[in-house]
């Protein structure tokens, strides 16, 4: 399942065992794959690579997520899924004011990760 190849993926998380889940489901789906452990690094990431897609946690060491999604808003138009532990329809809410395409929920399988992300991006 090769649909997004030679498109570029960026992956923000903190926690080291869901950034590697992430980066084999995005590899799996044709991604050239970037990662960044913190906000300001994904930042910089989103920048210099310009990915088609980014998933952004919002529980991050340095930053809010919310806060990294506002400034990655400035500069790009492009799918910026948030993928966190925070169902409060509050926290959904402020996610999707701040310009998240989608906002989806950790746990995830992977496999269900997969066609909802072929699905944000119209595939």
């Amino acid at each position: 399942m090769l649909e997004f190849t030679g498109k570029k993926a960026l992956i923000v998380e903190d926690d080291d065992d869901i950034r590697g889940l992430l980066e084999i489901v995005l590899s799996q789906m044709g991604f050239h794959v970037s990662s960044a452990s913190t906000g300001a690094r994904g930042l910089e990431l989103a920048r210099s690579e310009n990915p088609e897609l980014i998933t952004l946690d919002v529980g991050l060491p340095d930053t809010n997520g919310i806060e990294v999604l506002r400034t990655l808003r400035t500069f790009s138009q492009e799918r910026i899924v948030l993928l966190t532990s925070r169902g409060q329809q509050s926290d959904i809410d402020a996610g999707i004011e701040a310009g998240a395409t989608a906002y989806l929920l950790k746990p995830f399988k992977p496999g269900s990760l997969r066609q909802e992300l072929a699905a944000i991006l119209g595939k």
